[in-house]
């Protein structure tokens, strides 16, 4: 019993060890360490304890062995540190033991807080003479889980040697710190849980968080900011109460580094949130100690002081920030108005916020209109009637009431709130109504709307075009047209054609003649031409119209992406057929990869959707469908992800019209299947449909081509090949090409190389087994035709298994045995029963292979 014990006390040092044959090194160490405290303790004792120790159910696992239960391991690691820990070196400990034992040593010690012994070695662990002093020590992987470990048990050691080795790094240092970067963002969340140690551990992620180089939401700048979140009870991320973080915000927004000050301002985006809180971190920093007192304020006025505290500093760096910054704390008060408006007793402050931002030049009005809007509009039901009227009156005044005020609200603004009501009922019409009684305002007094000119032509009149229609419906004799234009000349900043197309709408369906002709004086003015394309699109189209387009994009005055806006809304199905063919020749003579994407779409368009019902130009179609840039990697970015689409539609209707012609699609998709980037490049691409159909409507001559590509030799088009003829019938992915062919081509391909071709067939045969007087098992020919031949039944074993079930007798293994079962009885029987043991041996081996795996990755990956 007391050996037994000196084992047990040994083992406990480690949260797992390696026992199976490939890991008995593990063991042999911790033998070795036990027959140094007792020299009885042989190794073969040791087996024979372990083995004892296994029947007992003490230790569990196969390969892997730990103590269980767990606490049990906890009071054995305690008392192994009382009893052994007062002369305990760590150095000389774990020399010589394998990397895992050292790791599994080392995250045991997140319990010494229980132990005085184990408590003095990890102070000396972290302390001034310990490992973590050397730089290189804590940005490795196995230095920084230990630490992460040693935090736990001692937090303020911790903090302190955090203090003086990343607390003293330079900015470019901190960046560079990868490895082990992870571990200690990790340790200071649990650190900060500690009140006392709050600030510490803010400073220190805020330092980490200034020379980020990690893009998860749990970066160290994102723990920074989650650290100050107002969320109380059991979502707090911390014991500290909000006003003792609130000196190191002040430091962030008074230092020098722009990344701070921007890390102060998310910070203070998550303390103004005020109804939606989790918490990512568990309780796992909690341990065997006291249950964390998580702040709690105790009254809601003590909660709303906060709010207001954050707030107020918040809004006072609007004006010492530098304009960007400053603008970036403008959207986090915008943004979190809505929730603290809700607020009674801070809902005046709000809104004497908003109205100072409003007076800030460098504040658009717009945005703080469009928070109060949606405020009211969501929220306003619920208020006391005394605080909805003050956020009306607000309202209001942002609103004004004469014309520009009106014109900036109801056109510059298109909010989604306008198109609701309170209940949800569809309310575009109201904004509709006043968005034409601002353009008979417009069209009755032009001298008012003139001054307004400068923004409409530009991407703030978000209801442009709108407006544009309905002045244009207003000026009959459209003697606005000059002024129009002459802005549009002039146009600043952002410039945009939308109102200019709505009213060119108008202009067209009124008087199309003159549309025209304005159009071709526009066209031949440098500055303006440039919007030809836009402004026809957005206002009408005709043959004429279409050829002024083509005619500046051959020109080289717009590129051929200019043409794209036509492939929308299907507005060059009004143009003749003619038309059509004289823009796809220019696209086709455009070397770009999106150009024949535009011309597939319009191509599409035009004769799949155009209720002309225009005849199905073979020629055209064919020479699209064969464009080289389509099978070939694309060179310049991402490629459309709606071009297998349009290239499906028409290959298909291609298919369909021509049968007899669409044998050199099936060869040009097959000498590059699978080609990355290529309209044929996905392992499940929908451009598989048109060859399926192709092989289906000439089974024998599609066969002839897959022969020259399928292999061997097997490179990556042959394996693509391969997957696409074998096909997933039990998943229900589109069946099997393969069963499309007559088998007897495949046999003939066999016959002429057995040795060679036998085997193969095995590895790409549909994934079924069966026996039907209607249709043949491949997979069950394959067998009875060369299943002697062992590497056929080895392929067969693999392909079946590949995307399979493991597990033992699962239902799917059942039904393949039952589906062996009905083949007749003859000598495939024989063959087929030692397939089925290898099958099910193979099995096993898999799930020994899966339970080691288990056993030692980390309970949570398990």
């Amino acid at each position: 019993m007391r050996q037994r014990r000196v084992v047990l006390l040994h083992i406990a040092l480690f949260k797992r060890f390696g026992y199976g044959h490939s890991l008995i090194a593990e063991a042999q160490a911790i033998a070795k360490k036990i027959e140094e405290v007792d020299p009885q303790i042989t190794w073969p004792r040791f087996q024979e304890i372990i083995r004892n120790l296994r029947e007992r159910r003490i230790l569990q696992g196969e390969n892997t062995l730990y103590i269980t239960p767990k606490l049990l391991q906890i009071k054995l690691w305690i008392d192994w540190q009382q009893t052994y820990g007062v002369s305990f070196n760590y150095g000389s400990f774990v020399e010589g033991l394998p990397p895992n034992l050292v790791d599994w040593f080392n995250e045991m010690f997140e319990y010494a807080t229980n132990s005085e012994a184990a408590s003095r070695i990890v102070q000396e662990l972290l302390g001034e003479d310990g490992p973590f002093q050397k730089d290189s020590y804590l940005a490795t992987q196995l230095g920084s889980r230990f630490f992460l470990a040693l935090a736990k048990a001692d937090p303020s050691s911790a903090i302190q040697c955090l203090r003086q080795t990343i607390g003293t790094w330079s900015k470019a240092d901190l960046s560079n710190f990868t490895s082990g970067r992870r571990e200690v963002v990790w340790a200071l969340e649990g650190l900060a849980i500690h009140r006392e140690l709050f600030c510490d551990a803010a400073r220190l992620l805020l330092a980490l968080g200034e020379a980020e180089n990690e893009t998860y939401s749990n970066s160290a700048s994102g723990v920074f900011a989650a650290l100050f979140s107002s969320a109380y009870g059991e979502v707090a991320p911390t014991e500290a109460p909000p006003e003792e973080g609130f000196p190191v915000l002040l430091e962030a927004f008074a230092s020098d580094s722009r990344e701070k000050r921007l890390l102060a301002i998310r910070a203070c985006d998550q303390a103004l949130e005020a109804h939606h809180f989790v918490r990512m971190i568990g309780n796992e920093w909690e341990g065997l100690r006291k249950e964390f007192l998580r702040w709690t304020p105790k009254t809601y006025g003590e909660l709303y002081e906060a709010y207001r505290h954050v707030w107020k500093l918040l809004s006072e760096q609007v004006a010492t920030l530098p304009e960007e910054e400053s603008l970036e704390a403008v959207a986090v008060l915008l943004k979190k108005a809505r929730g603290l408006g809700t607020i009674p007793s801070l809902s005046e402050m709000v809104i004497e916020t908003l109205r100072e931002l409003d007076s800030t030049s460098s504040v658009d009005r717009k945005k703080i209109l469009a928070t109060v809007v949606s405020f009211l509009h969501y929220e306003g039901k619920a208020l006391p009637l005394d605080i909805r009227k003050n956020w009306e009156e607000f309202r209001n005044r942002l609103t004004g009431n004469d014309f520009p005020s009106h014109l900036r609200r109801y056109v510059g603004m298109d909010l989604i709130e306008d198109q609701f009501d309170e209940q949800g009922n569809n309310r575009e019409g109201q904004t509709q109504k006043q968005i034409e009684e601002l353009a008979l305002q417009a069209a009755k007094s032009p001298e008012a709307l003139l001054p307004e000119l400068a923004w409409l032509v530009t991407t703030a009149a978000q209801n442009g075009y709108r407006f544009g229609y309905a002045l244009g419906k207003k000026d009959k004799e459209y003697s606005l047209m000059p002024q129009l234009i002459e802005a549009q000349r002039s146009a600043e900043g952002d410039p945009s054609v939308f109102f200019l197309g709505g009213y060119f709408r108008s202009f067209f369906e009124a008087n199309p003649t003159a549309w025209e002709e304005q159009l071709e004086r526009l066209a031949e003015e440098p500055g303006l031409d440039i919007w030809i394309p836009e402004l026809t699109w957005r206002s009408g189209i005709s043959d004429r119209a279409a050829m002024r387009v083509l005619d500046l994009a051959e020109r080289g005055v717009v590129s051929s992406n200019d043409l794209r806006i036509f492939c929308f809304g299907r507005v060059i199905s009004n143009c003749s057929e003619g038309v059509l063919e004289r823009w796809l020749r220019f696209l086709l003579e455009n070397p770009s990869r999106r150009a024949i994407q535009d011309a597939l779409k319009l191509y599409q368009s035009y004769y799949l959707h155009n209720e002309s019902k225009c005849a199905f130009p073979k020629e055209l179609a064919r020479e699209l469908l064969l464009q080289d840039v389509l099978f070939q990697e694309p060179d310049e970015g991402q490629r459309d992800t709606m071009e297998e689409y349009y290239w499906r539609e028409i290959a298909e209707a291609f298919v369909k019209a021509y049968p007899e012609d669409c044998l050199p699609i099936a060869e040009t998709m097959l000498s590059h299947f699978g080609d990355a980037g290529t309209v044929v490049g996905g392992y499940a691409s929908e451009t598989q449909s048109v060859l399926n159909e192709i092989l289906r409507l000439m089974p024998e001559k599609v066969w002839e081509i897959i022969v020259k590509y399928v292999g061997p030799p097997i490179d990556s088009r042959a394996f693509r090949i391969t997957r696409w003829l074998r096909g997933d019938e039990e998943l229900g992915a589109g069946g099997s090409a393969l069963s499309t062919l007559p088998p007897e081509n495949l046999w003939q391909w066999v016959e002429n190389d057995i040795e060679t071709r036998a085997w193969y067939l095995a590895t790409f045969v549909p994934k079924t087994l069966f026996r039907e007087k209607e249709r043949i098992c491949l997979a069950r020919e394959v067998l009875i035709r060369y299943g002697s031949q062992k590497k056929v039944q080895n392929s067969l074993m693999s392909n079946f298994s590949t995307e399979g079930w493991t597990g033992p007798e699962s239902l799917h293994l059942q039904k393949k045995k039952q589906a062996l079962l009905n083949f007749r009885e003859d000598e495939t029987v024989e063959i087929v029963k030692e397939w089925i043991d290898e099958y099910v041996d193979n099995l096993d081996k898999e799930i020994d292979r899966a339970k080691i795996r288990a056993e030692r990755e980390p309970p949570f990956v398990n």
